[in-house]
């Protein structure tokens, strides 16, 4: 298990907060930890399944979308900060985020 450090925790808001400016083509400081990805910046599954490689390849992380998956199910992702304490997560726990 890593450890999520405050450094990790802010490396990991600016990386998800750019992708979704660039990706959304919004002006990043629009962005908020309370900002809905799917309603106010129209981002899809496809995205959100990019941010988890580009994350994954970034931290050198090895998670399945399919642990992935099952996390979601029961924790939807209805703002950043719930995308960011995911990715938090994914970086702390790998696959077994599911049992978090």
């Amino acid at each position: 298990m890593k450890e999520i450090t405050e450094a990790i925790r802010q490396e990991l808001t600016d990386l998800i907060f750019n992708y979704y400016a660039e990706e959304c083509e919004v002006d990043r400081d629009s962005i908020t930890m309370d900002t809905n990805p799917q309603e106010d910046l129209e981002s899809d599954s496809l995205m959100f399944v990019e941010l988890i490689e580009l994350t994954s390849e970034k931290y050198d992380l090895d998670v399945k979308l399919q642990s992935i998956g099952k996390y979601l199910l029961k924790t939807p992702m209805n703002s950043m900060k719930d995308v960011v304490d995911m990715f938090c997560k994914i970086y702390q726990y790998g696959n077994e985020i599911v049992n978090q």
